[in-house]
């Protein structure tokens, strides 16, 4: 069995602020659209008076139980002269057995202001889990998102999802709603939660859409790290490698393009490691786009994929290993390189960035320096001043406040 992540479909406005993710870093596929704000406010002539107080979803289709929720999003505004342990929402779910539950979200454990930058990171007693993963504009103000993992209390095939918001006051903002399911494992294409499924590949490729190529890309990538045992693997990639080959060959691509399965395959046959079965993979499938789509719509280059999923993840911990998986590389070809593409290793770069999108943030202003240092990927605000420090040659309050001036 496996847990897997279906995204549940909800109506969302057709303005307001975007959710500045891309999942990467947080493995999921966010969809980086509007928001679905609620009613609230602190008065009765608030703006947000006049939004719904009740969001229904779309029950993903899904052949096991459902066995928690992944929400992402703002919780929540207007909380300021509210008591702690109130009510603030529900997420409520109906079973096909008849069954319902309801999960309550109290403010000072589930939720906290969301102008507030202090990062999260909780293990509650009923189980759920809440952590910061970054911070997005909300009307001109910097606001906190976070990511929750709701537990249900007993599995079950969902119905329906609603979230309903109480009468305190409150407004919550959800980003993306994902229901996790237990089923069997089951082929990474079969285009369940908002994977693209492989009629899809063909498609993608008819019609080189470099975008959803590369969302393919990855998709495969972490398909043959969950497969089970290595002929599995090999079995995958030449799926993988076949729904591109047909669907160019459809397009006029040459003959030749008839041997690549055969050649493909005696290539992966001698191959003793999923990395090594990944890397070989990619770099047939790179072969075979190259030449057949125009250059500005050829597959990613694998290190420039990397640095965009490093830019996506600064906030998250990252290992050249796990990267180098996703990109198709093993891990000492990766490294090698990455790093003749960018001059420097990957632990240097990933300080290097992350360094640099803190003096960016910092310069904004509006957001204090233990936010910054959390929001980049640091651990500790003592080890993040002190690099800060010898990177730029002043601290990052300094920068902060306007009274110090970089010399790196």
């Amino acid at each position: 069995m496996e847990r897997v992540l279906l995204a549940s479909v909800f109506a969302r406005p057709a303005f307001g602020p975007n959710c500045p993710l891309s999942g990467s870093g947080l493995g999921l596929p966010l969809t980086k659209a509007v928001p679905w704000q609620s009613w609230g406010g602190n008065s009765a002539r608030h703006p947000a008076r006049g939004l719904p107080k009740v969001l229904a979803f779309d029950a993903p289709r899904a052949e096991g139980p459902a066995v928690g929720l992944t929400i992402l999003g703002v919780a929540a505004l207007f909380t300021s002269d509210l008591a702690p342990g109130q009510v603030l929402g529900h997420w409520r779910l109906a079973f096909e057995d008849g069954r319902t539950e309801e999960h309550a979200l109290r403010l000072g454990s589930h939720v906290n202001e969301a102008t507030s930058l202090e990062p999260r990171s909780a293990s509650l007693e009923d189980g759920v889990k809440v952590r910061t993963v970054g911070v997005m504009d909300v009307g001109g103000q910097a606001v906190r998102l976070d990511l929750f993992d709701l537990p249900l209390q007993r599995p079950g095939h969902l119905r329906s999802l609603a979230f309903h918001v109480a009468e305190a006051g409150a407004s919550f903002l959800w980003c993306d709603v994902f229901v996790a399911v237990e089923q069997p494992i089951v082929c990474p294409f079969r285009g369940q939660g908002g994977r693209v499924s492989i009629e899809e590949v063909a498609t993608i490729v008819r019609q080189r859409d470099p975008v959803r190529l590369e969302r393919a890309l990855d998709q495969f990538a972490q398909g043959l790290l969950r497969t089970t045992n290595l002929d599995e693997a090999k079995g995958l990639a030449l799926l993988f490698l076949g729904a591109i080959s047909a669907a160019l060959l459809e397009s006029g691509a040459p003959r030749s393009l008839h041997l690549v399965q055969l050649q493909a395959a005696r290539d992966l046959d001698v191959q003793t490691t999923r990395e090594e079965v990944s890397a070989t993979a990619m770099r047939w499938i790179r072969e075979v786009l190259e030449g057949l789509l125009e250059p500005h719509e050829r597959a990613v280059d694998p290190i420039q994929q990397a640095i965009r999923l490093i830019a996506d993840s600064l906030g998250q911990d990252m290992d050249d290993a796990e990267l180098a998986q996703r990109v198709g590389l093993s891990t000492s070809h990766f490294r090698a390189k990455f790093r003749a593409q960018t001059g420097q290793p990957f632990a240097k770069y990933i300080m290097s960035v992350r360094l640099e999108r803190a003096m960016e943030m910092l310069k904004a202003g509006g957001i204090p320096v233990h936010c910054v240092a959390s929001a980049v990927g640091f651990r500790s605000l003592p080890h993040f001043s002190r690099c800060f420090s010898q990177r730029f040659g002043v601290n990052p309050t300094q920068v902060l406040n306007g009274s110090g001036k970089a010399t790196g």
